[in-house]
């Protein structure tokens, strides 16, 4: 291959959920990058509604409730979490307070697990409830993790 042909590159994601993805390339002088990303692709997902947004936030509580961490630790999560839970369920709820709420609850949790070791499985638990429900409250994953 001459040093004026453009190797061909390909790569092809598809059927499943990608989140916190980088893609990248090395190459020469001529790079072209182009990224599309297809949304509602007609599959079964449908949006969570706020009574499900409650009982993620009802389990969420369980996991920290049954958790071996300090007691005023659980306390600061719990109350966090039954403030955003009482803010899902007005009529139209506030979901940037609700969501700084929630991530109150996870900063304790974080700041416990790191000094408790009951913690890392924790987090291993509650992390896929935040990714379902970071969504539906408009914010990225990131925000709560």
């Amino acid at each position: 291959m001459t040093s004026d042909q453009n190797p061909s590159q390909s790569i092809n994601i598809s059927g499943g959920q990608l989140s916190n993805v980088q893609i990248g390339g090395q190459a020469g002088r001529n790079l072209n990058i182009s990224q599309a990303q297809q949304i509602g692709d007609g599959g079964e997902e449908k949006p969570l509604s706020s009574a499900d947004v409650v009982t993620l936030l009802d389990q969420l509580k369980t996991l920290i409730e049954s958790a071996d961490l300090p007691a005023s630790e659980k306390e600061k999560a719990v109350r966090s979490i039954d403030t955003t839970k009482d803010e899902v369920q007005t009529n139209e709820p506030d979901k940037e307070f609700a969501a700084k709420n929630l991530q109150r609850a996870t900063k304790v949790l974080k700041e416990a697990g790191e000094t408790v070791e009951a913690g890392t499985n924790l987090w291993q638990k509650v992390t896929p409830i935040l990714e379902t429900v970071s969504p539906w409250l408009g914010v990225a994953t990131g925000f709560l993790i």
